[in-house]
């Protein structure tokens, strides 16, 4: 063979290994990384083209105070290169203010009417054939995420970033298509570290994080906008659109929703369940071990279910990342597996093409910390359940949790807003917050049979139906659509969501953590199960590796296991039901609480602040010993997960831990917002409790309660007549109440001071002296003008994590 037939076959060797990559298509945004002086170089193809830009935390702080997690999202935005003069600007749109319309000079007016933000100008390096390599270097190594503000927020020490200290990570960066993908690694200097980061970092004085910068090439214009329903349970896509007609407004609301299309259109609209044209496929994180790897599928999979209600088969899967994939990387939609070192929230967001709603990837993360506190409940459980109990393990009900918990967070990124309603609905939906369901059976026993909902809920389906059902034409989908939300109503499948499901809200049956089909019924059966918790609670809440001190936050879920249902209840007094209707839904908008649910909740009020509900046996107070060496808080690493805290130190204090739950009885009771509903309502239908009439009851529930046991309950009974003076205190002096309620409170303390007088009463203790007098004095300053509420100490609410 010679020479030149040999460079001949290698020269057909090279054409052959290059023909896959020109066959290619080239990529997005090329990027190169000069190793000598540490740039980052970008390739622009195309200037005057808008991209998708996003921002993802890749690293993150451990804690959820500020939320800066593994995976964390930052927004969505709209970005475009633009040319001037030696320097390439990158440059954000702003969609939030625009025009549709063929009328370009009402375009061009939007445009001018509000700002666009110049991120970056970005130095000519060369001029090439297919485009301009740019330095890009001064952009990608800023803290785009901000992290330097939120620690600075959060009081952690003086942040800022550190650029000699911060590089790009070529290894971990790539451009591809539709998307580029840059790694960095930033680091931040910390003046005065407060105590909290040295528990967090290696190093307080210094802290490095990842960043990912992704850009991605726009979807085509084949998506099609939704209108957003507010009954419909789907996030909005809110702007303003200034080609809108007058009677419109001008703010426009789109849902958020991925693109999902039929493969075979004609067999859609026959009824037959047909396979989308792209599936909507996340990935578990590989990090994810087992059981949580097949819970979270398990539970993510459940979604499956929604889109056959849509039409549509094999269009939802969790699946396993391909191997040697960035978790990171823009084109993978993830269950990001995340880490802290106390509780905190999983969380469910998406990235969207800023101009359409349209949802083009996802970064849902899960935490790992929940379980502990499933199992903390569990063991709580546990004495009750007895010796031998064939119910679940703690295991078992924590994947069940979990399970539920993954098609939560999915159906956020899916676009599905909370469902608060959906407890009181037959559990009908999975984005509802949860708390176990447990009954008690005919012999008294605790049944964790129902512990958890199985399957996606029937709202869900609606909901996805409503966003997802593919229509061939705009009035088909207006009658569709239609069509699914009087499908809702017809069903009693409400939704409530957000601010509107609060401790001060008004909609009762809108509670989060509570399972029951009402509060009443859901208040009966927590306290019945809480007493069997209480009666049977000992040191087989423990671990034999345990210490005590571990008994001390597994009693405070027994405890306050009925707390979420009461303040459900709590939220009759002053109810008001309403629906989230448009004027064409024919729906009633508003339905005050009947005055007879509202005095029965009153009932209940009272009955839960008896000193013998709130009684702590003495056996389970002598169980309840200090925390050892290294499960203490001079362990800085260590960080105690609900335990209640007493002022006796190292001594248990069940006579506080029942002040701190009946103050927030007490405040929960006499919320300003509350009050100034009953006195509205009470105008307009006098059976409704007034105010008064409310703190009045009160009062007599507890200063004037006979309480003849000279133990630990007259000791309650004391902390439950100071948190209904402070409640009333802290009303009467609230600037954020109305005149009608802050006179009620006013004249209901001025009767108080007369009874709770000195010289009114004989023959007293020198304890019940010292209360009533310090009583007299409080109330006196609030008259006088002279209240100093942070003078006046009342005990924090019970904290606990989330279940």
């Amino acid at each position: 063979m010679n020479r030149y037939f040999r460079a001949g076959l290698a020269l057909l060797a090279g054409i052959a290994w290059l023909l896959p990559a020109l066959a290619e298509e080239p990529a997005l945004l090329p990027v190169e990384f000069d190793d000598d002086d540490g740039r980052i170089l970008l390739h622009v193809r195309a200037l005057d083209e808008p991209l998708i830009y996003l921002n993802t935390l890749a690293t993150g702080l451990g804690t959820p105070s500020p939320l800066l997690d593994r995976g964390a999202t930052g927004d969505s935005t709209l970005v475009v290169f633009e040319r001037r003069g030696k320097q390439v600007m990158l440059v954000r749109e702003n969609p939030a203010y625009r025009a549709i319309t063929d009328n370009p000079a009402l375009v061009r007016s939007v445009h001018e009417s509000f700002p666009r933000s110049v991120l970056a100008a970005m130095p000519v390096v060369e001029t090439r054939d297919e485009g301009l390599l740019v330095d890009a270097t001064d952009f990608l190594l800023s803290d785009v995420h901000g992290v330097a503000a939120q620690l600075t927020a959060a009081e952690l020490g003086k942040v800022s970033l550190d650029r000699k200290r911060s590089y790009a990570m070529p290894e971990r960066s790539g451009a591809f298509v539709n998307n580029t993908e840059v790694r960095v690694a930033l680091t931040f200097g910390v003046e005065e570290p407060d105590p909290r980061l040295h528990r967090q970092a290696a190093d307080a004085r210094s802290i490095s994080f990842e960043q990912q910068h992704s850009f991605l090439a726009l979807p085509d214009d084949d998506y099609s906008p939704r209108d957003y329903h507010p009954r419909s349970g789907v996030f909005p896509q809110v702007f303003f659109d200034f080609a809108q007609p007058l009677e419109s407004g001008y703010e426009k609301r789109w849902i958020w929703r991925w693109r999902l299309e039929p493969s075979d259109p004609e067999a859609y609209l026959a009824g037959e369940l047909v396979e989308p044209v792209e599936p909507i496929v996340f990935h578990l994180d590989p990090a994810i071990p087992e059981p949580y790897r097949s819970a979270f599928r398990e539970g993510g999979n459940w979604w499956a279910q929604a889109f056959e209600a849509a039409g549509f088969a094999n269009a939802f899967e969790v699946r396993d990342l391909p191997e040697g994939a960035d978790p990171m990387d823009s084109r993978y939609n993830m269950l990001v597996w995340v880490h802290r070192n106390e509780r905190g929230p999983s969380i469910g967001p998406n990235y969207r093409d800023p101009r359409s709603g349209e949802i083009v990837t996802a970064k849902t993360r899960m935490d790992s910390y929940r379980s502990l506190v499933n199992h903390d409940l569990w063991m709580g459980f546990r004495p009750a359940l007895g010796e031998g109990s064939d119910a679940m393990s703690s295991e078992e009900m924590a994947m069940m949790r979990r399970r539920q918990h993954a098609a939560h967070e999915i159906g956020h990124s899916l676009g599905m807003a909370h469902n608060f309603m959906a407890a009181t609905r037959d559990r009908a939906s999975v984005m509802d917050y949860p708390v176990p369901l447990v009954r008690l059976d005919d012999d008294g026993r605790l049944d964790l049979s129902q512990v958890y909902a199985e399957g996606i809920g029937e709202f869900d389906k609606l909901a996805i139906r409503y966003a997802y059902t593919w229509y061939p034409d705009a009035e088909s989908e207006r009658e569709g659509l239609a069509a699914i939300l009087e499908e809702m109503a017809e069903r009693d499948l409400e939704f409530i969501t957000g601010g509107h499901a609060s401790e001060a809200g008004s909609y009762p049956d809108a509670t989060v953590w509570v399972e029951g089909e009402d509060m009443f019924s859901a208040l009966e059966r927590t306290r019945a199960v809480r007493r069997v918790l209480i009666e049977h609670f000992d040191e087989r809440a423990l671990g034999p590796d345990e210490p005590y001190v571990v008994l001390n936050r597994r009693f405070a879920h027994v405890y306050t296991h009925h707390r979420t249902a009461l303040i459900g209840v709590i939220k009759h007094i002053g109810g008001m039901r309403f629906s989230y209707a448009l004027k064409r839904d024919g729906l009633e908008p508003t339905q005050p609480v009947p005055a007879s649910d509202q005095q029965r909740a009153l009932d209940a009020v009272v009955s839960a602040l008896d000193p013998a509900e709130l009684h702590i046996p003495e056996r389970i107070v002598d169980l309840m010993a200090p925390a050892p060496m290294g499960w203490d808080a001079g362990w800085q690493w260590y960080v105690d997960p609900g335990a209640m805290d007493s002022p006796g130190g190292p001594r248990f204090d069940p006579v506080h831990v029942a002040h701190r739950l009946a103050f927030e009885i007490a405040s929960r009771l006499l919320e300003p917002s509350r009050m100034a509903r009953a006195a509205s309502l009470n105008a307009r239908d006098a059976e409704v409790p007034a105010p008064q009439a409310i703190m009045t009851r009160l009062v007599e529930a507890s200063w004037q309660r006979e309480v003849k046991d000279e133990g630990q309950e007259l000791a309650i009974a004391r902390v439950v007549e100071r948190s209904v003076l402070d409640a009333l205190l802290d009303l009467a002096g609230n600037g954020q109440a109305t005149a009608q309620v802050r006179a009620a409170a006013r004249l209901q303390l001025e009767r108080l001071a007369d009874d709770v007088a000195p010289q009114r009463r004989q023959r007293l203790s020198a304890v019940e002296e010292a209360h009533r007098r310090m009583a007299h004095a409080d109330i006196q300053r609030f008259l006088d003008g002279r209240d100093e509420p942070e003078n006046r100490p009342r005990p924090e609410f019970i904290s606990l994590p989330w279940p």
